[in-house]
């Protein structure tokens, strides 16, 4: 049985019609993410240096590490403050945003980069946060990879 020309030509629009709106179905989440659905958060000037909505896990740092194992928080070693407490810091660790160019100018003067390994419970690759330690201020590449200065003691961070 042959198919008449005009047939073909129904079937093949009505083909075509169906994966576009298969190809527009695919991207409806992003554009409803994109376009209707208002940003929540609102744009801090200082802002967080580790993911505020997720859930931290552990923070593995070049000689120590603090791990959430069974509802506690524990240390590789031992240190001078609680680890609950150290936690909060580098949770609530915020500072202020350093431009690119900024960066660049002040580069030459700092040391060499650290860095730590962060894991959240959601993901599975960790943030690695680049630093560098001064004298006067730390400069650490944050979760939205900006670079974020913070004025504090050494001690104040990692205290052991």
């Amino acid at each position: 049985m042959r198919v008449s020309p005009k047939r073909r030509r129904r079937w093949n629009n009505i083909l075509i019609l169906g994966v576009i709106a298969f190809i527009a179905l695919l991207n409806l989440p992003t554009v409803i993410k994109t376009y209707l659905i208002e940003d929540t958060e609102v744009s801090s000037a200082h802002p967080y240096l580790l993911n505020p909505h997720a859930n931290l896990q552990a923070l593995h740092f070049t000689d120590w590490s603090l791990e959430h194992i069974q509802g506690q928080w524990q240390s590789s070693v031992v240190l001078e403050v609680d680890e609950q407490e150290l936690v909060h810091r580098w949770v609530s660790l915020a500072g202020t945003e350093v431009s690119q160019e900024k960066f660049n100018m002040l580069k030459s003067q700092l040391g060499m980069p650290r860095t730590i390994e962060i894991w959240y419970a959601d993901q599975s690759e960790p943030q690695r946060v680049t630093y560098y330690q001064t004298t006067n201020f730390w400069l650490l590449k944050n979760w939205q990879d900006k670079w974020i200065a913070i004025s504090l003691e050494p001690r104040y961070l990692m205290p052991k």
